[in-house]
């Protein structure tokens, strides 16, 4: 089939775009072969285009204000496929190639069926009085032997196309058709059915043709539909179709058939696939609705936890994700290193959502946050009466971990004795619990990350070599926001859409002064300081876009000369460089001293030394 956009919210809801023409431009202006009327999106917002001849398309961002998303990740250029989900401005679209996934059950639309001679419809009642003794009594005993049959099975199957296997199996113990097919209403706008089917004597599926109208009749009607065998009519086969009544809704129909000269089916065929029925119809509502549960729930969990969470298309981005890719799939010890407010967690994050214990827990601790006296019982957990205050047996993080992922963060603080404890669970693989006498196994993977240099500290005698060397297995360094900085449009769009549904305000963009700003700064707090810039635009702006004036201090002041008029920063810059070179002088270039005088802490007088490009040796 042909690609197409389906519009599932916004102004264009409902509708399908198919991807004829290429490539497909889509902004506010009349202009664009998508055109959305909606104040958020750009005048030439994105365009779609086909990249080979294979049906790859491509997306790519056109410097739009509010930005371009995939799976809710901005981009500036993304190969699209089949699933995916494109939001611009308030309308998201999903791009789709075929159908759907492929299915063990061949799939056809209504409109396909054949269409048969003339039918008779018979009302699913029993059969007035009682049967007669004799051979009645008999297929009664049979019937019941068959529907206990279906009741066992129903109960122990879980998977929808094996239920309705067994179940046609187990009618055609009763009934004597040669081919039956459970016809599930998939979709009725579309008029898509999924029909499984069987043949009594190959014992497999079999390409069964259902006619159209003996299907609607028995869906609409719900009622028994049958018609019998007349080879002068053209018609060489009984069938026999009955509505699969659930609790909420009909959710298909079993159809029966069998060839002439087999007699036509009796109304004690009739009376049994009713009962039969109506038992398979309840479990089969439930199983599919369990069943879309899962793949909302899935498609939920995608949405919230991605593969991976890095936002950027620079090379050094490229190159971490590449790197996750590659150790994701391994058990090795990761050591991830980088600069305070770098993503550290993130790449952490990543590495465990796109291994193998994904669907296991994650479990992080600060090694520097937690004072050295609660640290061991907080990873090792204890035992009842250990000490004051332990009232019962607690589990530490790294038998709460189990077999997932245990992430350290800030390792470099640990304290020495902390870290021969650790070494040994990394060398061992178990632990014992602080007052505990035996010892409890450990099964996760460890991945750890610090922002201090780890080679200065075994010099100085403050980690341990052997320790380093259990978490050194596998390292990557996560590059400072200085070092990409093409990145920042992309991250800040992330940070304010992200915001903006928080604070539940709109968001129509940034505007070009503050994106200049943004890309000019230093940046010294890295992505952190980046994403609570973007949330302070956010929580003070009073337009729906990020205006320069919205944006931290700290910025505005280093960027003040790129702003036109902006005299009230220049004045107050020059003002804090007199300030810092008198402390300066006073001191005889002492910054500590400087700095004392002043009442702040060396550090930031540094820092406003280097944002206000003052040299380090006062004249």
């Amino acid at each position: 089939m042909k690609p197409r956009l389906l519009a599932i919210s916004g102004s264009l809801t409902g509708t399908v775009r198919e991807l004829i023409d290429s490539p497909i431009s889509v902004g506010r202006l009349e202009a664009n072969q998508l055109c959305l009327t909606d104040p958020t999106v750009s005048r030439n917002h994105c365009t779609i285009q086909r990249v080979d001849q294979n049906g790859q398309y491509e997306l790519v961002d056109l410097d739009s204000r509010s930005g371009t998303f995939v799976n809710g990740m901005p981009i500036l250029r993304r190969s699209l496929d089949h699933g995916d989900t494109i939001r611009i401005g308030n309308a998201d679209f999903v791009f789709l190639m075929h159908e759907g996934e492929v299915v063990a059950t061949p799939r056809r639309r209504a409109s396909d069926f054949s269409s048969g001679p003339s039918s008779e419809a018979t009302p699913t009642a029993p059969p007035a009085g009682l049967p007669t003794f004799g051979v009645e009594v008999g297929r009664m005993a049979r019937d019941l032997t068959a529907l206990f049959r279906i009741s066992n099975v129903i109960n122990s199957i879980r998977d929808s196309q094996l239920l309705q296997r067994e179940l046609l199996q187990l009618i055609f113990e009763v009934v004597p058709a040669d081919e039956g097919a459970v016809v599930l209403l998939a979709d009725f706008e579309e008029e898509t059915l999924e029909i499984c089917s069987w043949n009594r004597h190959t014992g497999a599926p079999s390409n069964i043709e259902v006619q159209r109208e003996l299907v609607h009749r028995a869906f609409w009607e719900r009622t028994a539909v049958h018609i019998d065998a007349d080879p002068d009519a053209g018609q060489m086969n009984n069938i026999l179709c009955l509505p699969l009544v659930a609790i909420e809704r009909t959710i298909g129909v079993l159809y029966l058939t069998s060839l002439h000269p087999a007699p036509p089916f009796g109304e004690d065929h009739i009376y049994f696939l009713d009962s039969a029925s109506r038992i398979a119809a309840v479990t089969l509502e439930n199983i599919l609705a369990l069943d879309a549960l899962r793949s909302e729930n899935s498609k939920l969990k995608r949405q919230l936890n991605p593969v991976t969470n890095l936002v950027g298309e620079s090379r050094q981005i490229r190159q971490v994700s590449e790197f996750i890719s590659r150790v994701a799939q391994s058990d090795s010890t990761v050591l991830i290193r980088g600069e305070s407010g770098t993503g550290k967690e993130v790449v952490a994050r990543s590495i465990h959502q796109s291994s193998p214990r994904s669907e296991r827990p994650f479990v992080a601790i600060n090694c520097a946050a937690i004072p050295e006296t609660l640290l061991e019982s907080e990873l090792f957990g204890h035992e009842k009466g250990a000490y004051t205050g332990a009232l019962g047996m607690r589990k530490g993080k790294l038998e709460a971990a189990e077999d997932g992922t245990l992430f350290l963060d800030e390792i470099g603080e640990l304290a020495p004795a902390m870290q021969a404890k650790l070494l040994r669970v990394l060398q061992q693989r178990e632990f014992e619990r602080v007052g505990g006498t035996y010892s409890v196994a450990f099964k996760a993977r460890v991945l750890a990350a610090t922002n201090k240099n780890l080679e200065q500290a075994i010099k100085s005698n403050e980690f341990r070599q052997d320790l380093y060397y259990r978490l050194n297995v596998v390292s990557v360094s996560v590059p400072p926001l200085r070092e990409h900085c093409e990145d920042i449009p992309l991250l800040s769009l992330y940070f304010a859409s992200k915001y903006a549904q928080k604070n539940k305000r709109p968001f129509k963009g940034i505007s070009s002064e503050a994106r200049s700003l943004l890309l000019g700064y230093s940046w010294p707090g890295n992505v952190r300081e980046l994403e609570n810039a973007i949330e302070h635009a956010l929580v003070l702006g009073l337009t729906e876009e990020i205006l320069a004036e919205d944006l931290p201090n700290v910025i505005l002041e280093q960027q003040s000369a790129k702003l036109v008029g902006a005299k009230y920063h220049d004045v107050l810059n020059e003002s804090k460089k007199e300030l810092i070179l008198n402390a300066l002088r006073d001191s005889k270039g002492s910054y500590p001293e400087a700095a004392r005088t002043l009442g702040i802490h060396p550090k930031y007088l540094h820092r406003l030394a280097r944002n206000l490009n003052l040299k380090s040796d006062p004249p």
